[in-house]
């Protein structure tokens, strides 16, 4: 079988084309760099591509751990004080509830609006203070750079918010080349796939349908439909709201109103925190794909109907054309023989 043959049914050109390419070109520049540095020498290509993919793997691991704890530095003595300053105006009010003036109420009410805002959530029994611990850091570095941005946690200190803005400068471009690297482990079965029904005997179209199929089906089983079912034993919500919560998480929309791991009440597994990191990256990975096939579709199907519609232009023009010819050569055919008569 041709190498040309063995490329046609790859699964590059059914989705989103644009991150193999990029992938390639971003992995032949590392290697290029590590191999002109010097510092050490390869006789492989591939050899040079496996240490490309370890050093971005590390960078990537490296740059979310540093932001995590540099913001949990900058960030945990003013949350502390947003802490004290809710507890104090609690008990105050607490104290006072029977005589409390309208004044001091609106007072209370500020502070409570403003606690919530900064991850101090009162509930019935306790009081939900989401601190800047390196757990929640680390979560809102993540949720930062892949630009779901949930808001439960931010900066408040002038440091900690001008740090955000360069850090996620950086980071953001990172983190797409991160995710352009997982795409090619998740269309390296899909174009395994592809073959093995092309060795079968399929065409061309039905191997690209059944490609599609399969890639549709397992993203949203995996991503989207079974998930909520984790989330109702670890999170207490129901289907539905486990179901969108994952829709409005994977396609980076973060509204913030349902978020993972928020109430420490709640018993979890060690591995919680590691499946929901895989879920994320893999889970951003197949949606940016997905929309990637839609986009395509959407541009694909727009040029096909204005194609028709200019060939429709073009046939009724020509058709004006041809019979005005057609008059105009019977005009003058009656012309000429009425002059051969006279």
């Amino acid at each position: 079988m041709k190498n040309k043959d063995k490329d046609k049914f790859s699964f590059k050109g059914i989705t989103a084309k644009n991150f193999s390419e990029n992938q390639d070109n971003h992995l032949a520049a590392l290697s290029g760099l590590i191999s002109e540095s010097g510092l050490i020498k390869f006789s492989d290509r591939d050899v040079a591509s496996q240490v490309a993919r370890c050093i971005l793997l590390v960078a990537f691991v490296g740059y979310y751990l540093m932001g995590a704890k540099i913001f949990q530095v900058l960030e945990i003595d003013k949350q502390e004080e947003l802490k004290n300053s809710f507890l104090e105006a609690r008990a105050a009010l607490m104290k006072n509830y029977a005589h409390i003036t309208p004044e001091e109420l609106e007072i209370f009410l500020q502070t409570l609006t403003f606690s919530v805002k900064n991850g101090i959530i009162p509930l019935k029994n306790e009081t939900l203070y989401l601190s800047w611990n390196f757990k929640n850091s680390f979560s809102f570095v993540a949720s930062t750079l892949t630009t779901i941005g949930y808001g439960s946690i931010a900066p408040r200190t002038p440091m900690g918010q001008i740090f955000c803005v360069f850090y996620a400068f950086l980071g953001i471009p990172l983190t797409i080349i991160f995710l352009e690297f997982v795409s090619k482990a998740i269309s390296r079965p899909l174009s395994g796939l592809g073959k093995y029904l092309q060795n079968v005997g399929m065409k061309e179209r039905q191997i690209k349908i059944y490609v599609l199929l399969f890639f549709l089906v397992t993203g949203l089983l995996i991503f989207i439909l079974l998930p909520p079912l984790i989330f109702m034993h670890t999170e207490g919500w129901t289907y539905k709201e486990g179901l969108y919560f994952a829709f409005i998480s994977l396609s980076t929309i973060g509204f913030g109103d349902y978020v993972i791991g928020i109430y420490p009440s709640r018993k979890r597994s060690q591995i919680y925190p590691a499946i929901i990191i895989l879920w994320y990256t893999f889970g951003l990975t197949w949606i940016t794909l997905l929309f990637d096939l839609f986009s395509k579709i959407l541009e694909k199907t727009k040029r096909k109907l204005t194609c028709n519609k200019l060939c429709q232009t073009e046939r009724m023009s020509s058709m004006k054309s041809s019979y005005f010819w057609s008059s105009s050569c019977e005009q003058s055919e009656r012309v000429s023989q009425t002059s051969f008569v006279k």
